[in-house]
């Protein structure tokens, strides 16, 4: 592979792989402060709101409650894909 070829390629593979860290499932525990079913909403005691999946069930989640979100950031929002009770 000739060098002026190698460093394009190598720029890209960085890009791609920064792409996909930005993508990544992260958690947070905490305790909820409020829900919101109209917005399908979730605040934390700690002001950190959460737009909740359609498979989140927000009929099982109580304000007070110690939880753990497993979310992704899209588009500068917090995006739960799952939240169970955390001890």
């Amino acid at each position: 592979m000739s060098q002026k070829l190698a460093v394009p390629v190598v720029l890209l593979g960085l890009a791609a792989a920064s792409t996909m860290a930005l993508a990544a499932v992260e958690t947070k525990v905490g305790n909820i402060k409020s829900l919101d079913t109209a917005k399908h909403e979730l605040v934390l005691s700690t002001g950190e709101t959460f737009e909740l999946s359609k498979t989140v069930q927000l009929k099982t989640l109580k304000v007070g409650e110690k939880v753990s979100i497993a979310y992704e950031t899209k588009d500068g929002k917090m995006m739960a894909t799952k939240v169970v009770a955390a001890k």
